[in-house]
């Protein structure tokens, strides 16, 4: 009986091997990872970004390469997509702005200053036919009229549609010792007394003023605005690329902005020395004038490593003067 039980016992089974729908869920280590859904990752949805500022730069290219444009005094190419027009816009605004900002600091026309200001600007500007002054009378004009000179002819001094021999212009004369400084807008020249010490005499204000007026004469104002058209263009690119706007920034000031800005000073040095030679000064003047800017910096501590800064160190400047300064209409 005992042996028949244990004979009719069932047999224990043996363990059921796992199937294949269910292996992939055994506690067991079986040394391969699980086995999860295959995705296929959206290549457009990924790149998206990519493709956008890519397509961005693209265009900003070609319509970088069709404003292209020489500079009449050394043959630089630059962007430039501003018309007259707006720079007449400009001409208003640095003027409106510049009152605004000196209000209450600007000397009378009668001031024996803004007299001498006056008389060197309107010296430069007949010279090159470059414009008038305002408010000049038949008299002052006809009786301060300057010719041009040999060596140095009125194809050489860049001459922009915007300014012509009718064109007005505005001179003031700001009132601040501790504003050294002067500079020029299409229209308008702006100096102050501040800046009188480095000057030293009247040879030396024209050299300061030839300056400012080369600015206007290659339309450096307009040049920054047209790059500053496409400033915030290439920084939004510069983020869909997924770099930091910090870095984006420092990279086009260190780059291009800074060396950019040496750039054009050189360039109103070179045609600043050349307008005021025109008008018969000196232009031996102007090495003596950055160099007295040198030893202000020095003296107040404000001079800038030469790569960090807007303008070229004045000992580079005296140099360049120096060595290419036309010969004025003095023996």
């Amino acid at each position: 009986m005992n042996l028949l039980r244990a004979i009719r016992r069932p047999l224990p089974r043996p363990p059921a091997r796992p199937s294949i729908l269910t292996r992939g869920a055994s506690t067991r280590p079986s040394g391969r990872k699980p086995a999860g859904p295959i995705t296929r990752p959206e290549p457009f949805k990924h790149d998206r970004a990519t493709y956008i500022g890519a397509t961005i730069g693209v265009v900003l290219g070609t319509y970088w390469i069709s404003h292209i444009e020489k500079t009449p005094e050394t043959g630089r190419r630059r962007f430039m997509n501003v018309s007259p027009a707006e720079e007449e816009e400009l001409r208003k605004q640095a003027l409106e702005e510049t009152l605004e900002q000196f209000k209450g600091r600007v000397l009378p026309t009668n001031h024996p200053t803004t007299q001498l200001v006056r008389r060197i600007t309107r010296r430069i500007l007949k010279a090159s036919e470059l414009g008038r002054l305002k408010g000049d009378s038949p008299a002052e004009e006809a009786s301060n009229y300057w010719g041009g000179l040999d060596g140095v002819g009125a194809a050489e001094v860049p001459r922009p549609p915007t300014l012509h021999a009718d064109k007005e212009w505005v001179v003031l004369v700001v009132d601040d010792m501790r504003f050294v400084n002067a500079f020029a807008a299409p229209g308008l020249v702006c100096v102050s007394t501040g800046i009188m010490p480095m000057a030293k005499n009247e040879e030396g204000l024209a050299a300061i003023i030839g300056h400012e007026i080369g600015h206007v004469t290659m339309r450096h104002s307009a040049e920054h605005l047209s790059k500053m058209k496409l400033y915030m263009p290439f920084m939004a690119i510069f983020y869909l690329m997924g770099l930091d706007p910090f870095i984006s920034n420092a990279v086009i000031q260190f780059f291009y902005t800074l060396p950019h800005s040496r750039a054009l000073e050189h360039e109103a040095d070179t045609v600043g020395l050349k307008l005021m030679s025109r008008a018969c000064y000196d232009p031996a003047a102007a090495p003596r004038v950055f160099a007295n800017l040198g030893q202000f910096e020095k003296q107040n501590g404000s001079g800038a490593p030469a790569f960090l800064s807007t303008h070229p160190s004045s000992d580079e400047r005296v140099q360049a003067s120096r060595a290419s300064g036309p010969h004025s209409c003095y023996p």
